[in-house]
């Protein structure tokens, strides 16, 4: 479901008052799960893309003319 999907059923939850509470709350829980799964993602990435970048730092460091690169 999209932001504006999930916004809309809230709101349309939102309406129809206090009898809507838990169905609201485990919805905000899902987008929320949702969420970290996408952080944790983003997260691993970034970690592989830093080991990345710290390996060619280093490879630049080095004069070394002719190498084999190993990712």
């Amino acid at each position: 479901m999209t932001i504006a999907e999930v916004s809309k059923k809230y709101v349309k939850l939102f309406r129809q008052g206090r009898k809507t509470v838990k169905e609201r709350r485990l919805l905000l829980e899902e987008q929320r799960n949702r969420l970290l799964k996408k952080q944790k993602d983003i997260n691993e990435t970034l970690e592989r893309l830093n080991k990345k970048i710290e390996w060619y730092e280093e490879t630049e460091k080095d004069d070394t003319e002719d190498f084999i690169e190993t990712p």
